[in-house]
C-alpha cells in the first residue's frame, strides 16, 4: 500500500511542474479506524471508518496554495492540484517563506511503529478487551452503586510524501486506546475517576490494569474535602505532567508561538529558564512511542531534540518555515492532523528524564502539601499564569496522605513552576505524546474551599 501511495504522491508532483507550479508538495494518508464504546454492559456504540485523501501545496515565488480532496481517485486529485495552483496564484504573498524541505541522504529506521495486532483487531476481540477492563472495574465497587463506561479505538494506516525538490517518503503505522472512567455515589458523596493506556501495539494495552486502576482511584477520592490553604508543595503525577508540561511548555517552545509573540517563553535560548533538576527532550526516535517517526509532515528528517538541559533552554521545536525564518536547523517537528491540513509545530515523545524514586518516595519526603493525580486545566500561553483545578488529589502532612481534596486550585506562574521543580521521579510512563515521571515543585499557591 505504502508503494502505491508513494507512486501516487510522486506522480501528482510531476503533474504539478508541468503545470508551471515553482514547487509542490502532495500529502496522501489512508487509514482504518475502528471504537467501541460501552457503558456498564451496554454497548453504546461500535464504528469502523476509512478514511483516504490528498493534501497538496503549490508554491509560486513566495506565494502558497493548499487544497485537498477525500478521495484517491485520479481525476480529483487533479482537480485539486489545480484548485491549489489557482490559490498560489490568488494569494498574497509570504515574506518569510524561504522552501519547501529537501531530501535528506538516509532517513533513520525507527521500530515497533506498526503492530499486526492492531491492524487486525476483530470487533469481537475488542468486546472481549472492553469486557476484561470492565469486569476488572467492577471487583473493587461490591455493594456499591457505580457506572461504568470504557471504550477502545484503534487506528491503521499509511503516509507517503513527496515534493519537488527530491522528497518521496512513506510509512505505516497503528495506534491503539482503551480508556474506562468509574463513578461511585455514596450517599451525598459522589466521584469519579479515569485511567487509560495509548500505544502502538495491541500486547502493551492491559484492561484489567485500566478498570481496576479506575475504580480503585474512584474509591481513594471517596470522602474528599476542601483544605486549608497557603503557600506548600506540590507533586503532580505523570497524568498532571503531561497537562501542564506537555501542553504548557512544549506549547511555549513552538518557535511558530515563539515568532508570533504568543508564548511566555521569549529570546530565551540558552538561558536558564527551569531547575537544572529538569532534563526534556523530544524524542522522535523512540522506539514504539506513540509520535515516533522517521520524517515528519513535510518529509523532513525526524531527530532527538535537546529542549532543557539542566534548565538551559536548548532549542525550540521547528518546521521548515520557522526554521528558515529563524536561520537555524529544522528539527522536523511539522506535524498534520491528516491530509485535510497544512503542516504545523507539534511535540514527537516529549520525555522529561527520570530522576529516582517512586510516587511513594516523593510523597514522604513532603512535609506539607498537595498531591496533584490530575488537572484539565493549562497556563495562559502569554502571559505563563496557571490557575490549575485539582481533578483528582490528596492533602499531604507528614510525608502521608490524609484525604482526597476537592474544590482546590493550584496557583503559580510557569516560569515559577519550571524553577521550582526539587525533585524528579523515576515513575515513567507514556501519557500520549508525552513520556514522564512525577515531579515535585517546592511551592505554590494552593486556595481551596
Amino acid at each position: 500500500m505504502t508503494k502505491q501511495l508513494t507512486d501516487l504522491a510522486e506522480k501528482t508532483v510531476k503533474v504539478a511542474e508541468r503545470l508551471g507550479a515553482e514547487q509542490a508538495e502532495v500529502y496522501i494518508g489512508s487509514t482504518r479506524s475502528f471504537s467501541i464504546d460501552v457503558e456498564n454492559n451496554a454497548i453504546k456504540s461500535a464504528a469502523e471508518r476509512r478514511d483516504a485523501g490528498c493534501g497538496i501545496r503549490c508554491v509560486f515565488g513566495k506565494k502558497i496554495g493548499f487544497a485537498y480532496v477525500t478521495t484517491l481517485n485520479g481525476d480529483d486529485i487533479e482537480n485539486a492540484l489545480r484548485r491549489s495552483i489557482s490559490l498560489a496564484k490568488a494569494s498574497v504573498a509570504d515574506p518569510d517563506f524561504v522552501s519547501l524541505p529537501g531530501p535528506e541522504s538516509r532517513y533513520p529506521v525507527v521500530k515497533d511503529l506498526f503492530d499486526k495486532g492492531v491492524e487486525g483487531l476483530t470487533a469481537d476481540e475488542a468486546a472481549d478487551l472492553i469486557a476484561g477492563c470492565l469486569d476488572a472495574a467492577k471487583e473493587p465497587l461490591h455493594g456499591r452503586k457505580y457506572a461504568i463506561q470504557a471504550d477502545l479505538s484503534t487506528s491503521s494506516g499509511s503516509r507517503a510524501i513527496a515534493n519537488s525538490l527530491g522528497v518521496s517518503q512513506s510509512a505505516e503505522s497503528t495506534s491503539i486506546t482503551m480508556y474506562s472512567e468509574v463513578t461511585i455515589k455514596e450517599q451525598a458523596d459522589q466521584t469519579s475517576s479515569y485511567e487509560y493506556l495509548v500505544s502502538r501495539a495491541l500486547r502493551e494495552i492491559n484492561p484489567e490494569w485500566i478498570g481496576r486502576t479506575a475504580s480503585e482511584n474512584a474509591l481513594r477520592n471517596l470522602g474528599a474535602k476542601t483544605i486549608e490553604g497557603g503557600d506548600m508543595s506540590v507533586i503532580m503525577t505523570p497524568l498532571a505532567v503531561s497537562m501542564v508540561v506537555g501542553s504548557g511548555f512544549a506549547d511555549a517552545v513552538n518557535a511558530e508561538e515563539v515568532q508570533q509573540g504568543r508564548s511566555y517563553i521569549s529570546d530565551a535560548i540558552g538561558s536558564e529558564v527551569a531547575s537544572d533538576e529538569l532534563h526534556i527532550v523530544d524524542d522522535g526516535l523512540l522506539k514504539g512511542g506513540v509520535g515516533s517517526r522517521a520524517f515528519d509532515a513535510e518529509g523532513a528528517l525526524s531527530q532527538r531534540t535537546q529542549v532543557l538541559k539542566r534548565g538551559v533552554l536548548r532549542s525550540l521545536l521547528h518546521s521548515s518555515y520557522t526554521a528558515n525564518k529563524d536561520r537555524v536547523p529544522n528539527t522536523g517537528n511539522a506535524s498534520r492532523p491528516s491530509y485535510a491540513g497544512i503542516p504545523m509545530i507539534a511535540t514527537t515523545n516529549f520525555v522529561i528524564e527520570p530522576g529516582r524514586g517512586m510516587l511513594e518516595d516523593l510523597v514522604s519526603e513532603v512535609k506539607k502539601g498537595v498531591l496533584c493525580m490530575n488537572t484539565f486545566d493549562r497556563p495562559n500561553m502569554t502571559t505563563g499564569d496557571l490557575s490549575a483545578m485539582v481533578s483528582e488529589g490528596f492533602y499531604i502532612e507528614d510525608g502521608e496522605l490524609r484525604q482526597g481534596v476537592k474544590s482546590t486550585l493550584i496557583g503559580i506562574n510557569m516560569r515559577d513552576l519550571l524553577k521550582r521543580v526539587i525533585r524528579v521521579g523515576a515513575d515513567t510512563r507514556a501519557t500520549g505524546r508525552m513520556v514522564t515521571p512525577s515531579i515535585v515543585i517546592d511551592s505554590a499557591k494552593i486556595t481551596s474551599g
